[in-house]
């Protein structure tokens, strides 16, 4: 038997640890994006080449003439037309005043009868064709697409929970001696 006997009791106790962490409630509706597309644009505007012909000095040369032509040349015709017989009677006129230089009536006339017309050799046609050209042209103007999203995105409801730590003792720790 002995006489003394020590126990030492140790300590007895319950940790309890919760983490910390985050509680959300899910959303009723998922988020949603409303897309807005616009389409790039290309417009081309063209112009076709263009050639301009202008005949009308050939056709002047024909005596196809356009109305403010056509009364010119009339009226330089006549004015040449009345000079000529006013040079015409001034010449028969002085030549009658030499009658008595044994030139008959019949001479005169028969002069003039005589006479040979002048010709001028021409080459028709006298003028040409006028070719004048305008290039072609092209215009181009690009404006570019663009996609733009616009989200939705429903409130969630976070909440934090801050961990815990309990510490409970079941049995607090002491020495006991019998003797």
């Amino acid at each position: 038997m002995q006489l003394l006997s020590i126990h030492s009791i140790p300590i007895q106790y319950q940790m309890h640890v919760e983490p910390a962490h985050l509680e959300m409630e899910h959303a009723a509706d998922a988020p949603t994006a409303k897309v807005t597309q616009q389409d790039s644009k290309l417009v081309q505007h063209t112009t076709n080449s263009q050639i301009h012909m202008n005949a009308y000095n050939m056709r002047k040369a024909f005596g196809l003439l356009n109305s403010t032509d056509f009364a010119h040349s009339r009226a330089e015709k006549a004015e040449a037309h009345i000079s000529s017989v006013i040079q015409d009677t001034v010449i028969t006129g002085k030549q009658l005043s030499h009658i008595e230089k044994n030139v008959t009536i019949s001479d005169i006339i028969k002069q003039k009868a005589l006479k040979q017309p002048s010709y001028k050799t021409v080459f028709l046609p006298n003028g040409g064709t006028e070719i004048s050209w305008t290039p072609g042209k092209t215009d181009l103007q690009y404006e570019p697409g663009h996609v733009s999203m616009d989200w939705n995105l429903p409130q969630v409801d976070c909440k934090y929970v801050p961990s815990s730590f309990s510490l409970k003792i079941t049995q607090w720790p002491h020495v006991e001696v019998k003797y």
